[in-house]
């Protein structure tokens, strides 16, 4: 592809999501998606998109990345139902994410965003979030996320607990109380249970049962 293609595709994105942001700005949601932008950027680490002007990262990220649309949908909460609805409809989010809370604060990055569902009482400021990550409800309440709190892949944490600052959830972990200021919590590490020698490992496949 050539420069000057990549140059045309370029206007065209950034055409293409102009609605977008101009919904976000009439929901006074500037401010917020500007920080959310640049947490992105820093996070997904590519140089390419520090070429570009602000405007201009938003445009890609608002195109490329369905997970970041999901998140610019919750920011557009105090806009009126026509315009979430017709914004909605013009930029689908990602369908495998859910993302709902009370309150989430600016810099919140969701990677991949695949089988992941968000549902907690409030998400505080630079927070990342992978994928197959289950964040909800049990018969008590929802989780709390403080600021700079990471979760890993597969992870599960449930109920009125909290995830104070700096906080660390390792992949496949599955979080029930608190976890402390800076602190990491991890799942077990895979262990064998039992041993068998060559002798023992199976030669042929085994029969199917017949009907």
């Amino acid at each position: 592809m050539t420069r000057r293609t990549n140059a045309s595709l370029f206007r065209l994105a950034r055409a293409w999501a102009y609605p977008l942001w101009r919904g976000v700005v009439r929901a006074g949601a500037r401010d917020t998606v500007q920080q959310d932008v640049d947490w992105w950027v820093r996070c997904i680490g590519d140089p390419r998109l520090l070429d570009l002007d602000d405007y201009g990262r938003f445009a890609y990220l608002s195109g490329a990345l369905a997970e970041f649309r999901t998140l610019v949908h919750f920011r557009l909460r105090s806009a009126g139902w026509p315009t979430r609805l017709l914004l909605r409809m013009l930029y689908r989010p990602a369908p495998t994410l859910t993302l709902e809370a009370d309150s989430i604060g600016p810099a919140l990055f969701i990677q991949h965003g695949v089988a992941t569902i968000v549902t907690a009482k409030s998400i505080g400021s630079q927070c990342w979030i992978n994928q197959q990550v289950t964040i909800g409800y049990d018969a008590a309440g929802r989780p709390t996320l403080g600021d700079r709190v990471r979760v890993g892949a597969g992870a599960v944490v449930v109920g009125p607990i909290t995830l104070h600052d700096g906080a660390t959830v390792g992949a496949n972990a599955t979080v029930v109380d608190d976890v402390g200021a800076g602190q990491t919590v991890v799942a077990p590490l895979a262990r064998p249970l039992t041993r068998r020698t060559a002798a023992d490992a199976p030669t042929e496949a085994p029969t199917p049962d017949p009907e």
